[in-house]
């Protein structure tokens, strides 16, 4: 069986190789019938961006084209930086040197802010967006990962300045830029783009973590107003809904990740938030996942198995294991689980002949559609983050 070491090189390598471009699993409208489909309305979108999504004959048929998408590059710089051990300095260095360049260069800047978007064009039941939109997750995924660079990416002083030049104007365009709505006295929602309004929880939370961390006039308290939205929005089972909006009703794997893994964060930055929500958050998170590690999409029984959601749960379940407010039981619990989700991984999801992972197991048949953001480049985090987590001193015992 691949190693995690080998497989996050293989990754890596795969993605460099390509010039860190690839398919999307949302990138429908890059085709030549997603162009013909854009100017005939939200419907017409919509249909060709689901139709490529969920029919690989499609996919194959319209041929969208590869692109880069800012997103994973952050995510492969996350990797990069938390798999340098494994990597070797010198490797890591130079992937995260090649990374931050080609961040900088697809950056949308204004004045000091610094913002980011999909490279494709897509509608959701919330929104419309040209390719290129700045918007928050983007944004704020990209500028958490710039941060950690800067703090212990260990390169040269121009790369350091860089980094958290644009981590702080990731901050200052999320902050200043997008619409902060009032949910009640207390909270708040942030927008996804500067072109609506929606209320999505994961999004606020990332946006959040990202705001505590740069703390620039104004940040705490719409940081704070954030932090209660979500809290507030948690229900009695201990999930988090994707929306407080009728329409985004509904609950999933990795953005309930994005959530506990966000508060935990917060609460390394002084944010009061109860053990008791994460621990029922962690409750909730922990029925997507089967005994033998596979990581359900949604709750039901026969949900597909999803390579995003176990990258997600990785770092998610890294995070809660390195939480010095968790007991030590929860804490080996995690790590536990973390290795477990990981080992599934590479048993299950590898591709041994392309060197990649596979994007999902679907009613008992794996789908080898190999996607760079969605599936490689949060398989190279989750990976990374594995490796970390087993050099961990205190949970050897685990």
């Amino acid at each position: 069986m691949v190693t995690g070491a080998l497989a996050l090189e293989a990754v890596l390598g795969r993605a460099q190789g390509r010039g860190w471009a690839g398919a999307d699993p949302y990138d429908g409208l890059l085709s030549g019938l997603g162009r013909v489909a854009i100017p005939l309305g939200p419907a017409a979108r919509a249909a060709v961006i689901q139709g490529v999504l969920r029919s690989p004959a499609i996919r194959k048929l319209v041929r969208p084209s590869a692109s880069i998408n800012p997103k994973g590059l952050g995510l492969f710089l996350g990797a990069a930086l938390r798999g340098r051990d494994t990597l070797g300095a010198a490797r890591a260095s130079a992937l995260g040197e090649e990374l931050l360049e080609c961040i900088a260069a697809l950056a949308v800047r204004d004045g000091k802010r610094a913002a980011w978007g999909y490279p494709f064009p897509w509608q959701s039941r919330f929104l419309w967006a040209p390719a290129g939109t700045p918007n928050a997750v983007v944004t704020a995924t990209i500028g958490w990962h710039l941060l950690d660079w800067a703090d212990h990416g260990g390169s040269g002083q121009a790369d350091e300045s860089l980094a958290r030049e644009l981590g702080a104007g990731a901050a200052l365009f999320l902050s200043e830029r997008l619409s902060h709505a009032p949910v009640d006295s207390r909270s708040s929602a942030v927008s996804y783009t500067t072109r609506d309004s929606s209320r999505i929880v994961n999004v606020s939370m990332l946006v959040a973590r990202l705001l505590a961390r740069v703390l620039s006039p104004g940040m705490r308290d719409q940081a704070s107003r954030l932090v209660e939205f979500a809290l507030a929005a948690q229900r009695a089972d201990g999930t988090w809904p994707y929306s407080v909006d009728a329409r985004g009703g509904w609950v999933d794997s990795f953005h309930t990740g994005f959530v506990l893994e966000a508060l935990l964060h917060l609460r390394d930055f002084g944010w009061t938030i109860s053990e008791e929500a994460i621990r029922r958050g962690f409750d909730a998170y922990d029925r997507f996942f089967d005994p033998d590690g596979g990581a359900r999409l949604f709750l039901h029984a026969d949900s597909p198995i999803d390579a995003h959601s176990a990258a997600q749960g990785i770092v998610t379940y890294t995070a809660r294991a390195g939480d010095a407010r968790a007991s030590g039981a929860d804490r080996l619990t995690a790590r536990d689980r973390a290795l477990r989700i990981a080992r599934f991984c590479l048993e299950r999801l590898w591709i041994p002949e392309r060197g990649c992972f596979a994007y999902r197991i679907e009613k008992g048949r794996r789908l080898d559609q190999e996607y760079t953001r969605w599936v490689q480049a949060w398989m190279a985090l989750g990976m990374s983050a594995a490796l970390e987590l087993e050099r961990i001193a205190e949970l050897q015992s685990a």
